[in-house]
């Protein structure tokens, strides 16, 4: 008996460091990382980012493959996490993208923008509703406060198809101070405190493999991940159309990534039932280093 167990449990080692090493080599085959290679992507509107693998970094500890970007980034609502980090590991479990700061940076962004750009229509509808000689004036103030979790998990390693996993959490709280003022005699100035907190959660889900053809050449065994993003939302007093309005900002958002073996990241389509805006990203040119000074490169 004591035999046996022993052989038992020589297996289970044997097996689960096989399943660590066939995990992180199958992550390595869909992410290379060899120094000095580059992929260069063009998105719908025709811009180009590059992206370069340079020596990994060490971060309280914790050692990072590292890639820089040009151009680069002013505008965090044209922040793309998906294929846009700066550091990430690939583990035994994950292939972690570490961007939290830059999600909560470009919430931040986008819920600035979406927030300003409704507050210019409710002013309009308002005084479009009022009879001759009437104003009201709407001012909306605002603080954000946003907590994003510290990594974007791309998929596991190795992973399944079909199955899904939370990708990223983010957190906002949103404190709003409404001030009502109006010409008209007796309309005294009023004023409401609203909170507003909204979570968003996006799950990740490997669908299976395809040929993806960019202008860097055609590309077989393209893994396909998508990511779903899910809004929930509380105001503090109760406001439902003020729910429904940021719901339906991230109504049905869906990115789908697609992952060439030995390349990376190809191609990426984002959408939206929230919206008719399509937004893509294409690998346009590339080259992959490799530890023989040999190197696979796009026409």
């Amino acid at each position: 008996m004591l035999q046996k167990m022993r052989s038992v449990f020589v297996l289970l080692f044997i097996f689960g460091f096989s399943a660590t090493v066939i995990g992180n080599e199958w992550a390595n085959y869909y992410f290379p990382d060899e120094l000095d290679s580059y992929w260069t992507y063009e998105d719908q509107d025709g811009e180009e980012l590059t992206r370069y693998a340079i020596a990994p970094e060490e971060i309280e500890g914790e050692t990072y493959r590292t890639f820089s970007y040009e151009p680069v980034l002013e505008d965090w609502t044209k922040y793309q996490y998906y294929f846009h980090p700066y550091f990430y590991q690939v583990s035994d479990d994950w292939v972690a993208f570490f961007v939290g700061d830059d999600i909560e940076n470009t919430t931040r962004a986008v819920t600035e923008k979406h927030w300003n750009e409704a507050m210019v229509v409710m002013k309009q509808q308002l005084n479009n509703q009022l009879p001759p000689g009437v104003t009201i004036d709407l001012n909306v103030t605002y603080e954000l406060d946003i907590e994003a979790q510290d990594y974007f998990y791309v998929l596991p390693t190795p992973a399944t198809f079909n199955e899904e996993w939370e990708a990223s959490r983010v957190d906002v709280e949103m404190d709003l101070q409404i001030d009502i003022t109006s010409n008209v005699d007796g309309f005294p100035p009023t004023s409401q405190m609203i909170t507003m907190f909204l979570t968003l959660v996006e799950t990740g889900n490997v669908r299976g493999t395809e040929t993806v053809e960019t202008a860097a050449g055609t590309f077989e065994d393209c893994l396909i991940i998508e990511y779903k993003m899910d809004a929930s939302i509380r105001t503090e007093p109760d406001l439902p159309e003020a729910k429904t309005m940021f719901q339906d900002v991230y109504k049905g958002a869906l990115t789908t990534l697609w992952l060439a073996p030995n390349v990376g990241i190809v191609k990426m389509l984002q959408e939206s039932e929230s919206t008719d805006i399509v937004k893509t990203i294409e690998l346009t040119n590339y080259e992959i280093k490799s530890t023989e000074s040999e190197s696979s490169e796009s026409d």
